[in-house]
């Protein structure tokens, strides 16, 4: 007779560690990243985007200062310190001119630039126009050159149409003895200005945040109606199936974005969840076409025979036997229903059907195209940059997509 085992020796020993096997999955998935050149590229853009659009906000500032003559300027364009030419090896900075007197115009960036020394400097403010002296860029510039001031605050598109590259010939003589002594005083432009002389750059670092929130949502939401549309038709079968299988055809048989153009138009899109949620609703009938069939397929595998044979019932079914087989399958279908969805809400704003009142990469092209700076070779960095953010984070998301087949389907991981 096989001996009692004492009351105070455990049977089991569960030494189950749920924070080992997160950080085993992590390690895992870091690993299955390494191995997969393009899902670690896009994985580490991601990143950086995550960075830029959630973080960097935080510490950079929006430009919303509208600066005249930094009108639509080119990438790098920036406030630059002119002179008198006896005075270009004297007067390189602010702290040189402590005592004396140096010219702004207002309605420009100089005045913000000047501001720290204002205690130090003499500052004489030209008005942007003004009826007596003329245009304050072209009063400041004479000042300057009769001797009245002793320096001048310019923007660099500024300084090449009135100084180094005038229209007018008399303006080139008038201004020959006038010299740049320090063109990079002021913070640079990276990206250059808009129509209102606001720093580009700026704006794509706070206009990827609500983009990419609402594509995220729209594909939360036309991932979740199509993962439950789909996978009830395929286990349920017979009315429910045919029902909503004819009801997905029918939304299928309309084009989806002339659909909604049309609800954008009738509806008042105020509001970024309800957009997502416009956007969501509409985008789900092919990936729940694909996601019946994939159901279909799994239900004939052994495996989920032999839980019907057990009678476990259907939720044990769907969650245990069906959905893990399809995790990658839908993770993949998710990364690419953002990008659908940020095309399509992109669309809307470009139309003038979404909401413009946020500054976002997709209204800053609105504004692009319809301000004309698209036509403005100095200006069109308004437009591409926006362009380039959008079209990056695409490419991220797609690389990234394709490694979650790795991650999820060990046999992927063994062919490569």
């Amino acid at each position: 007779m096989a001996s009692a085992v004492p009351a105070d020796v455990p049977i089991i020993h569960d030494d189950h560690n749920p924070l080992a096997d997160l950080w085993h999955a992590v390690i895992g998935f870091f690993k299955v990243m390494m191995n997969n050149r393009a899902g670690f590229i896009g994985f580490i853009g991601l990143v950086a985007y995550f960075v830029l659009t959630f973080i960097a906000p935080a510490f950079i500032a929006f430009d919303d200062e509208v600066n005249l003559d930094e009108v639509a300027g080119p990438p790098g364009s920036r406030i630059q310190l002119i002179v008198r030419e006896e005075n270009a090896d004297v007067y390189t900075s602010f702290e040189s001119l402590a005592g004396k007197t140096v010219g702004v115009v207002d309605q420009t960036g100089g005045p913000s630039l000047i501001e720290p020394w204002e205690e130090t400097l003499e500052i004489e403010e030209f008005n942007w126009n003004s009826r007596r002296t003329g245009p304050g860029i072209l009063a400041g510039l004479t000042a300057l050159d009769e001797g009245e001031i002793d320096a001048m605050l310019i923007f660099s598109k500024s300084v090449r149409q009135f100084v180094t590259n005038p229209a007018e010939v008399e303006q080139k003589e008038a201004f020959a003895d006038l010299v740049v002594s320090n063109p990079t005083l002021g913070p640079a432009h990276l990206l250059g200005t808009d129509t209102q002389g606001r720093d580009i750059a700026t704006h794509i670092v706070h206009g990827g945040r609500e983009l990419i929130l609402v594509a995220i949502g729209a594909g939360l939401i036309s991932t979740l109606i199509a993962v439950v549309f789909g996978s009830a038709a395929a286990i349920f079968g017979g009315v429910i199936d045919k029902v909503l299988t004819a009801f997905t055809n029918l939304i299928l048989a309309i084009p989806q974005f002339p659909l909604l153009v049309v609800l954008a138009g009738l509806l008042t899109l105020n509001s970024p969840i309800l957009l997502a949620m416009l956007i969501g609703v509409l985008s789900w009938p092919t990936l729940m076409r694909s996601v019946r069939s994939q159901v279909l397929s799994l239900r004939e595998r052994d495996y989920v025979e032999a839980a019907v044979a057990l009678d476990l019932g259907t939720r044990h079914i769907m969650f245990r036997e069906i959905l893990p087989n399809m995790i990658s399958y839908i993770a993949v279908n998710f990364v690419f229903s953002i990008t659908a969805a940020m095309y399509s809400q992109i669309g809307l704003v470009v139309l003038g059907l979404a909401p413009i009142t946020n500054y976002t990469w997709g209204v800053m092209l609105y504004f692009g195209r319809s301000r004309g700076t698209m036509f403005n070779p100095e200006g069109a960095s308004m437009a591409l940059a926006p362009v380039v953010a959008i079209a990056l984070f695409q490419v991220f998301m797609i690389m990234f997509a394709r490694s979650l087949e790795e991650v999820f389907d060990p046999r992927l991981r063994r062919s490569n």
